[in-house]
């Protein structure tokens, strides 16, 4: 069955064209793509910083690494320079899970330890882990693990007007931010903090359309005279 296509993503044209808009400039005779790009990332870059503060999932990923046993031990780190290396667009992780590489085992959480790893001997498996240094650093293990990695993710940068902006419905919110910092280079400063206040009020909005369904699940009543809570399923 073929791959539908999907218009669910804008694309950067649609705040750069909207931004020149909102700037008096609908033809682009002062504020061309190459002068508003670097504008427009900015805003991409904050929006991603707004949307991963409000605990929204959209900025999430997962990638499995298989860690080779090399004289005795898995490798201690996982970084840029690593083999394997993280995730490119890893920009923090949040979970780890391990199993035996090739096991076919349930993949089982890891515990994240905060303020240095023990100081224990390497076992089958890894165990724990800790996020410092930008690095993923471990104990080791003795045994091949894979470790499945859940991570908040950094969105490519955006560099042609044709290039797919990776959060739905966001275009209204880049295109008033770009406005607004725009104007503000111009110093145009009613402007800006005009648009800069209607860019807050549909970010707010873009981050209640996210999270609201996590208010609606589905829940089973308490039976009269139970001590247990409430049961979500």
């Amino acid at each position: 069955m073929p791959v539908l296509s999907t218009t669910a993503y804008g694309q950067a044209e649609d705040p750069l064209n909207l931004a020149r808009a909102l700037m008096n400039d609908a033809g682009g005779a002062v504020f061309t793509d190459a002068t508003l790009m670097p504008l427009l990332n900015s805003a991409y870059r904050a929006l991603q910083r707004q949307l991963a503060d409000s605990g929204v999932s959209v900025l999430v990923a997962e990638m499995d690494l298989d860690l080779a046993v090399t004289n005795g031990l898995t490798p201690t780190q996982i970084s840029d320079t690593s083999d394997p290396q993280m995730p490119t667009d890893l920009l923090a992780p949040h979970i780890l899970w391990e199993q035996p590489t090739g096991s076919g085992n349930v993949f089982i959480p890891m515990e994240k330890i905060v303020g240095g790893l023990p100081n224990l001997p390497p076992a089958p498996a890894l165990r724990m882990w800790e996020w410092r240094e930008d690095m993923i650093n471990l104990v080791g293990a003795t045994t091949e693990v894979t470790v499945r990695i859940r991570y908040e993710k950094l969105l490519p940068p955006l560099v042609l007007a044709t290039d797919p902006i990776l959060i739905r419905a966001a275009s209204d919110v880049l295109a008033y931010a770009t406005a607004a910092l725009a104007a503000r280079a111009r110093g145009a400063r009613a402007l800006a903090g005009d648009m800069q206040v209607s860019a807050s009020q549909a970010t707010v909005e873009l981050i209640e359309r996210y999270i609201r369904p996590e208010q609606f699940k589905a829940r089973r009543r308490r039976a009269y005279g139970s001590r247990r809570g409430m049961i979500y399923l």
